[in-house]
């Protein structure tokens, strides 16, 4: 979504510069760490272990304006039902909060959680504030490809060649060969990013798709009519008609290993394609550790 300067939006629902419903305070950069050190049992000083991401809370002063009383209830109104949809999300299903900085878009992943609004404002004044708290399950923040901040590419692949018959012929008989068909891209972030989605498009038999350092086969065939989207930060394989291929992934097919590095790196889309019309797009958001980069 493209936002100004300023601008937020939570699930589509837009608010900050420009809006009724603004915010005057932000604090979304925080770096925590959850550690596994531990003082030397033997000795002198401390034996350092790994380092998980510990997401912090973003935090949101909010205020609340309009023409009349009467505007302010109601932008006041508008958020908070904006920012209570989260309650019918399914267990897993996450919110997007995105905000507007300097010409990009960058987007949080989370669910909205605590909002108060002094509420003693409304009644008569032309103004209100508030605050709201939104929960990360992810300490990144995340570029949108529509506004430069990721790409995205689609792969065509090759219609397969006729291998021929050779003798002593044995079953079952084969006469296709698969394609292959390569794409380079360029990540403009300053970090490896998970934010990945492939989408593939039919008539594919056992479509694979791989990239720097992993690779994910469906052990399945997909008609013209069907598509199939793997979203890694979900970690989800999902038909177009709904229904999960998770269990068609091969063994070596690991959604925690997709990623995009920073910089140049290149895709490959292969399987077999009888008429040739199979795709695969590869669409990421650039992954950041800031809102300033």
């Amino acid at each position: 979504m493209i936002l100004g300067n300023g601008e937020f939006a939570i699930n589509g629902y837009k608010f900050g510069c420009g809006h009724n419903a603004n915010v005057d305070e932000l604090k979304a950069t925080s770096i925590r760490w959850r550690v596994q050190d531990q003082p030397n049992p033997v000795g002198d000083n401390i034996l350092v272990g790994r380092d998980f991401g510990d997401p912090q809370p973003i935090t949101l002063g909010l205020f609340f304006n309009g023409q009349t009383a009467e505007e302010v209830a109601q932008a006041a109104a508008e958020f908070a039902n904006a920012w209570a949809a989260a309650r019918d999300r399914k267990p897993g299903e996450e919110s997007v909060l995105e905000i507007g900085v300097h010409g990009r878009t960058v987007r949080a992943y989370g669910r909205p959680r605590d909002l108060d609004i002094d509420d003693t404002e409304i009644f008569a004044r032309l103004h209100a504030d508030g605050t709201a708290v939104f929960d990360r399950t992810d300490m990144l923040f995340y570029g949108d490809p529509d506004t430069g901040g990721g790409g995205e590419v689609t792969l065509s692949i090759t219609p397969p060649q006729s291998a021929g018959i050779k003798s002593p012929m044995r079953s079952p008989i084969v006469t296709l060969k698969g394609g292959i068909r390569q794409g380079i891209v360029n990540n403009p972030g300053l970090r490896p990013t998970r934010d990945v989605t492939i989408e593939i498009h039919g008539t594919v038999n056992r479509p694979i798709v791989a990239g720097a350092g992993w690779e994910i086969e469906l052990s399945t065939n997909l008609a013209y009519d069907r598509s199939v989207v793997i979203d890694a930060r979900a970690k989800t394989v999902t038909r177009d008609d709904g229904v999960s291929l998770a269990g068609k992934l091969t063994r070596k097919s690991r959604l925690d290993h997709i990623e995009v590095p920073a910089g140049a790196s290149e895709f490959t889309f292969r399987g077999t394609s009888p008429d040739g019309s199979a795709t695969a797009t590869i669409r990421w958001g650039s992954a950041h550790t800031s809102l300033g980069a």
